[in-house]
């Protein structure tokens, strides 16, 4: 059973790889602000353009939810293209493991905060094992922006 939990607890760790330390220009979202005919020329708030802290706190908030449905296939929209191959190998193999072995996982509202113009999302967990037991965890990932859209990222 130790071994398990050891085994699941670098599984676990390998979820969010190494803290990150990447970045990427912080630009406004090129989500528009028009309006909806439907309600006669009022915007909704749903149509209001996220400003980019808005956009950065959604990706997170889609990662924690992915984390605690150990969902591998949201997994693709999260992250950048060039980084599928990554985190399908650190962070969803695991989830798929994980998932089969009956642990399930619950995450509280990820933090992000930035350093030198870099953006962080801290993420705090609670996996529950199997036989009851649960062992809290918090990993850290890069949020970076590309024409006008927010990943998660392995980038250092």
């Amino acid at each position: 059973m130790k071994t398990c939990m050891a085994v699941m607890c670098a599984l676990l760790i390998a979820l969010f790889g190494l803290s990150a330390c990447g970045g990427g220009n912080d630009t406004n979202s090129s989500n528009s602000g028009a309006t909806n005919s439907s309600n006669n020329g009022t915007t909704k708030e749903a149509d209001k353009p996220k400003t980019p802290a808005e956009e950065r706190q959604a990706v997170a908030n889609k990662m924690a939810a992915a984390a605690e449905a150990m969902d591998d296939a949201a997994l693709k929209d999260l992250f950048l293209p060039e980084e599928h191959a990554n985190a399908e190998k650190r962070i969803g193999s695991g989830w798929r493991k994980m998932k089969d072995e009956g642990f399930t996982v619950k995450a509280k509202t990820p933090t992000i905060e930035e350093k030198d113009g870099k953006f962080f999302a801290t993420f705090s967990m609670t996996v529950t094992y199997k036989d009851g037991t649960t062992e809290d965890d918090t990993k850290t990932l890069a949020i970076v922006e590309k024409e006008g859209k927010y990943y998660m990222s392995f980038q250092r």
